[in-house]
């Protein structure tokens, strides 16, 4: 390849500080040394190429010299400055007012425009977007690329990016340029276009230091620096003093320099952007990710929404049966029906009782409810719901109805047992409308179908129940019955004190006596169960959303490890990059809580309409899936961000 020639140089006898200077720098991988006692100084205005072959040392003795990278031993300053003690906030910062740099693979962000691209330093420094639309257009002109402004990176040729990378290297007037193997990756024609830039870059008066393996690339720089085992082995001359060089061709220094403050705001708001652009350009990913969310933060609100409903209704039932039901029993059950009729009889006889019902639980394992002859089938499927012996009165004063029967035949069925079912039980046991022939086997026997309940009222359980008249079935031990009472609203308290002495006189203690307002405390407790209940299993939804969402954005981290190494080499803080990240989560996560909210709330409300219920949404519902999915977007990009963070950029440049 031709290279251009470099002008003839004049000595100049005034002695100048040298900008970079390294004292017997050392830099050593796993035991191995990259570099070995390495001494150097490059004077400012400086053209200096490192040669050498593949793992002599050049590319990381360039690492340190832009602060990429630290000596394991040695001293390096730069202007006179010893830059050992800065911490890492302090390193972006000279690094970003020092140099420029340009890699072998341009290092883009494909998804941003060159105009984007072309500002990425000055972004990364939190400068403002007026001054970045006042340096871009003529920086692009200036190699060329003023026509590619709005092109994606991605979509420019190799030569493009080369020459964009340069034009983004010198965007903030750095003082010294730092190329590693610029034309490593061009053809002939685009390698010689890159070395002209940075011909003129130099003879402009900024300090070039060019990497390459390339001897006929080396010619053109000032002076050449031969490598080889991390060591300098030759050295064309440790500086070839330059011309004087006309003022108006250096450009702008000192007091003339242009102001480059770093400011928060600017910092926050090129986050933002960045995160927001990185997302946009993602869709597919992006998408995914707030349907992790979304199915989180949806589930909290519909569980919130739902156990609000659910404790609505309950405690709407159990007022209205507070108001005006008592419930008796005997300790130890009952001897015979005989004795329940009794007791029965003598409850409806007190003042303030309007009606009185009957209800008894029997075993579905022991009466074993089926559709067909017990044996007639190996594998009849198991009933799973109640069976109870009850009387009409109890249906009554539930406000339950029956349709293709009467409730009356439960108290007189004609000498034989018959069955009323539920909905749920009929259609398990295949008996959807009563007629002649329509029987479930109960004990074994088939028992005629003489009604279906159509709405259980009060009852909850009746409709997958099985339910049977009082004496259809002999006792053969104590009846665990229970009576039902019916009374005059605000009078249950008093029925239930003078109950006990009213049926047993001798020994009231033996009757037990249940208001429904005794319910009321433990309805409180339901309430509370539910919300544990419905916590664990929202916080197990997030827990599945944080973990598919942060596993998403690790492997993002991953595949953008040229971007991170390309933004801290610019000299972006740790902070704000490691902020980058988590803002995309914030992001996706607010997105999808809000998304989830909207969902959670809309299948609240079509449940509750389905069951008849009264919708009951907190108003705090979709605060609490907005908050969850964002706080859960956060804690998801916490381990990427901090990956992030951490990087070493010499590292990720080298892979």
């Amino acid at each position: 390849m031709s290279t251009p020639v470099s002008s003839p140089r004049s000595p100049d006898p005034e002695q100048r500080q040298p900008i970079l200077s390294l004292r017997a720098v050392d830099r050593l991988f796993s035991g191995a040394k990259a570099l070995d006692d390495v001494s150097l100084d490059i004077q400012e205005g400086e053209f200096v190429a490192i040669v050498g072959p593949s793992g002599s040392g050049k590319s990381t003795l360039l690492n340190i010299l832009g602060l990429l990278d630290t000596p394991t031993r040695g001293v390096y300053l730069i202007d006179g400055a010893d830059v050992q003690g800065l911490n890492q906030k302090q390193r972006a910062q000279r690094r970003a007012d020092v140099f420029g740099f340009v890699f072998q693979e341009s290092h883009m962000v494909g998804r941003d425009a060159a105009a984007r691209n072309a500002v990425l330093g000055l972004r990364a420094r939190g400068i403002g977007i007026g001054v970045q639309k006042q340096l871009v257009i003529p920086a692009l002109a200036r190699f060329g690329l003023a026509g590619r402004a709005a092109i994606p990176a991605a979509l420019l040729s190799g030569g493009e990016r080369q020459r964009l990378a340069i034009a983004r290297a010198v965007m903030g007037t750095p003082r010294v340029v730092l190329a590693d193997e610029p034309t490593g990756s061009l053809d002939t024609a685009n390698g010689e276009i890159v070395i002209h830039h940075l011909r003129e870059l130099s003879d402009s008066g900024t300090t070039v230091a060019m990497v390459t393996h390339d001897p006929d690339i080396a010619k053109a720089a000032d002076r050449i620096i031969t490598m080889r085992d991390g060591a300098i082995v030759k050295d064309t001359g440790e500086h070839r003093n330059r011309l004087v060089i006309p003022k108006d061709s250096v450009p702008v220094r000192g007091k003339d320099k242009p102001t480059f403050v770093r400011h928060r705001r600017h910092e926050a708001a090129d986050v933002i952007a960045d995160a927001l652009s990185a997302l946009t350009v993602r869709p597919a990913k992006a998408l995914l990710l707030i349907m992790a969310f979304l199915l989180g933060s949806g589930g909290l609100v519909a569980a919130i929404g739902l156990s609000e409903s659910a404790s609505v209704k309950v405690s709407a039932r159990i007022d209205a049966a507070a108001r005006d039901e008592v419930r008796v029993t005997r300790e130890g059950g009952y001897a015979s029906w005989e004795a329940v009729r009794n007791d029965l009889q003598a409850s409806a006889g007190l003042f303030g009782v309007h009606d009185a019902g009957v209800i008894a639980e029997l075993s579905s394992s022991v009466v074993q409810p089926s559709t067909f002859r017990p044996a007639t089938f190996p594998e009849q499927p198991i009933f799973n719901g109640a069976v109870r012996v009850v009387d009409s009165a109890y249906l009554r004063l539930q406000g339950a109805t029956v349709s293709f029967g009467d409730a009356a035949l439960l108290d007189q069925s004609f000498g034989g047992p018959v069955a009323i079912l539920g909905r749920e039980a009929a259609d398990q046991l295949g008996a959807a409308k009563p007629g002649p022939g329509v029987v479930v086997w109960l004990y074994g026997q088939p028992v005629p179908v003489v009604g279906i309940i159509d709405d259980p009222g009060r009852d909850p359980v009746l409709p997958a129940a099985v339910l049977v008249g009082i004496g259809s079935y002999p006792s053969a031990s104590n009846v665990a019955a229970s009576l039902v009472l019916r009374t005059t609203p605000g009078m249950p308290a008093a029925i239930a004190e003078a109950l006990p002495k009213a049926l047993q006189p001798s020994d009231p203690g033996n009757v037990k006596v249940q208001t429904v307002a005794d319910l009321r405390e433990l309805r409180q407790g339901i309430n509370s169960d539910l919300g544990r209940l419905v916590a664990i299993v929202s916080v197990v939804l997030l827990a599945m959303a944080c973990l598919s969402a942060g596993t998403t954005m690790y492997l993002g981290v991953l595949t953008r490890s040229s971007e991170i190494a390309l933004r801290l080499a610019l000299g972006m803080r740790r902070g704000v990059l490691a902020s980058m990240f988590v803002t995309e989560g914030a992001v996706v996560g607010a997105l999808g809580g809000a998304a989830g909210a909207a969902v959670g709330m809309g299948a609240v409300l079509a449940y509750a309409s389905s069951q008849g219920w009264a919708s009951a949404i907190p108003w705090y519902a979709s605060l609490w899936g907005v908050g969850a999915g964002l706080a859960s977007g956060i804690l998801s990009a916490v381990y990427p961000a901090v990956l992030a963070m951490q990087s070493n950029p010499a590292q990720l440049i080298r892979a």
